[in-house]
């Protein structure tokens, strides 16, 4: 995505000031650039005119931006705003123009180059395949009655609707409408959906847990249709198709939640609504509790940020799995870019002032795990602009 005009204005200011003052040619297109770009802010320096200098943050931290924008997929960010302004790359946020300054002003602090290396490392060592390992996890879990359906449905189309939750009870999909359960594998969701009234899709990448749903239609005698693919693509539904979107916990699984809010707002008929459930990026990004020292953030609010092993079973995450976090800037203001207008927002209540320290309810208290959403299809997608 190309830089607003200004910055573009002044990364052109930066190569002119390369060619006349300096003899050098520092191209976007050409890596080597780098190389003679650190060694120009080295010698500028060194001359050291702390009036120059600022000038020289500008137009060469706005370079190294469209730079970066380039060869990383980098997106501008916060140009209105008071501070410098920032690059997205990969839902972490860094800031070119301060990078530049540290340079400048330091000759210790990292060069371009380095930084750049260290990117071009994150990138290839964040290429593995996830998708595979979740879905083995998930496949895994279906053996787990923690995970999968384990208990007595409603028989009664009355009873069953009582059992939705009421943030969805009295949506047309319940009157012969279609509903979509998303990532809901596991036999609960799609057939009690079904027992009270919707014509029910569920789509789960999990074959095990879809085939739970299966037993128990089949048992049942319920008309489920379920369609093994992930989901941030759902190509094989067609446009405007469902009244409703059921959502359970699933988008930390996803390290880009965006193709999953266009593909449910492409589904959706409009006017139709999104029942989502998922995990708060403070829960996520928090420690577990230490009686010293309470909880600790421990982990930066990237968005899409990979979460790394060893706290998958302390009860908020899943043994096996890899999550990512999603602050409320994708959470929320995603789904409004994405055509939605958001009606009810809740935290979920699972905290007790009497549990144990260490408890997961004790946890609660401090760190709401959840978020429940309901949003209505009511708009055109704007995209991801800042």
């Amino acid at each position: 995505m190309s830089s607003p005009g200004p910055l573009d204005a002044y990364a052109i200011a930066a190569r002119q000031h390369a060619r006349e003052q300096h003899r050098c040619a520092i191209e976007l297109g050409d890596v080597g650039s780098l190389v003679t770009v650190d060694q120009i802010l080295d010698r500028e320096r060194i001359v050291g005119d702390p009036a120059f200098l600022q000038s020289l943050v500008l137009v060469y931290g706005a370079w190294w931006g469209e730079y970066l924008a380039l060869h990383f997929g980098g997106q501008w960010t916060g140009v209105s705003e008071p501070t410098p302004p920032k690059l997205l790359i990969g839902g972490v946020i860094y800031s070119p123009l301060d990078a530049v300054r540290r340079r400048l002003t330091d000759p210790s602090s990292p060069s371009l180059n380095e930084l750049s290396a260290a990117l071009r490392r994150d990138k290839e060592s964040s290429n593995i395949p996830i998708q595979q390992q979740n879905r083995q996890a998930w496949d895994d879990k279906a053996n787990d009655p923690r995970f999968v359906f384990s208990g007595i449905l409603p028989e009664s189309r009355q009873e069953a609707l009582q059992a939705v939750d009421p943030w969805l009870r009295d949506e047309v999909c319940f009157s012969g409408g279609s509903l979509l359960c998303l990532a809901a594998g596991g036999g609960t969701h799609g057939p009690l959906h079904a027992i009270a009234g919707a014509n029910v899709t569920v789509v789960d990448f999990s074959s095990l847990q879809l085939s739970i749903d299966r037993l128990v239609a089949q048992r049942m005698g319920l008309s489920l249709q379920l369609i093994e693919a992930s989901m941030d693509d759902l190509s094989m539904l067609g446009d405007a198709t469902f009244d409703a979107v059921l959502h359970p916990v699933s988008l930390c699984y996803v390290a880009d939640v965006w193709p999953v809010y266009r593909e449910i707002a492409r589904v959706l008929k409009p006017s139709g609504v999104y029942f989502s459930q998922q995990k708060q990026p403070g829960s996520l990004q928090a420690t577990d509790f230490d009686p010293a020292s309470g909880f600790r953030i421990a982990h930066p609010c990237d968005e899409g940020r990979r979460l790394p092993g060893g706290t998958e079973c302390n009860g908020y995450r899943e043994t096996g799995t890899v999550e990512f976090v999603h602050g409320l800037d994708m959470l929320l203001g995603g789904l409004c870019r994405s055509g939605f207008m958001i009606e009810e927002i809740s935290e979920p209540p699972r905290g007790d002032a009497w549990a144990p320290e260490g408890s997961l309810e004790h946890r609660a208290r401090f760190l709401p795990p959840y978020l429940k959403i309901r949003a209505r299809r009511n708009g055109q997608s704007i995209g991801l602009r800042r």
